[in-house]
């Protein structure tokens, strides 16, 4: 028979994960990671990546708490927050890149006739016996793509870690010492990350709805959501930054 109290504990879990997800500094992240993602499909895997690395930490710390009791210093938690609010500026920064880039340097005269004889360079053409020519595109854009797939999520897994133990997650931990069975504890963490996870996966495809009509209608207003979205995740992480230094000055 199912205890009602377990399940109880279970949905507050769940519950927990998704009002988790909605914390500030992380739809600030996750919004500034795939605000220049113009696929709903690579949002998604941005922000489950995200929520697998955020869930990976509460999941070794909540295990800590039940098998050795061991309270989480507030010195720890106080740097994972730096560590966010780090990671908050150097998104923001990769975000506003190509806005500053494009006013440090404007495009020269003939730039464009260069580009197209650096594209047509990548080509060339093979002959055969019978006189037939056909050209070869030796570009890697696909590689090049792939390659950079890896690297947004790697940084949006990082980015989930160092953010792993902000925010409302004392709430969760404070609530997970109440449970005394070891292995609901441990379901309690695990449906608390899968709150986490599905939370952000929906804010994620929410945001890359809003972004991709605005790419493919309002080019001007879309390139002036993803220049706020990088200023935010900046002037947010500075000021979570801030608070750390702030708190360990006193």
């Amino acid at each position: 028979m199912v205890d009602l109290a377990s399940v109880v504990i279970v949905a507050t879990a769940f519950v927990l994960g998704l009002a988790h997800s909605l914390d500030p500094d992380h739809i600030v992240a996750v919004s500034a990671l795939i605000c220049n993602t113009h696929s709903l499909r690579k949002s998604i895997a941005s922000a489950t990546a995200w929520g697998g690395g955020h869930s990976v930490v509460l999941l070794v710390v909540g295990l800590l708490l039940l098998g050795l009791r061991v309270a989480i210093p507030d010195s720890v938690l106080q740097l994972f927050e730096l560590g966010g609010g780090i990671m908050l500026v150097i998104i923001g920064a990769l975000v506003l890149r190509p806005f500053v880039m494009h006013f440090v340097r404007p495009r020269k005269h003939g730039e464009d006739t260069n580009d197209q004889a650096l594209g047509s360079m990548k080509k060339h053409s093979h002959s055969h016996n019978r006189g037939h020519h056909h050209g070869h595109d030796h570009s890697h854009t696909h590689n090049h793509s792939h390659e950079h797939d890896h690297f947004h999520i790697h940084k949006s897994a990082l980015t989930g870690i160092l953010q792993g133990l902000g925010g409302s997650a004392a709430i969760m931990l404070v609530t997970l010492t109440t449970v005394n069975s070891p292995e609901l504890g441990l379901i309690f963490l695990i449906v608390f990350g899968i709150g986490v996870i599905l939370g952000m996966v929906s804010i994620a495809c929410l945001i890359s709805s809003i972004l991709n009509y605005t790419s493919s209608r309002l080019e001007g207003i879309h390139e002036k959501i993803a220049a706020i979205t990088g200023t935010i995740s900046i002037g947010f992480g500075i000021y979570m930054v801030t608070q750390v230094l702030l708190s360990y000055h006193l």
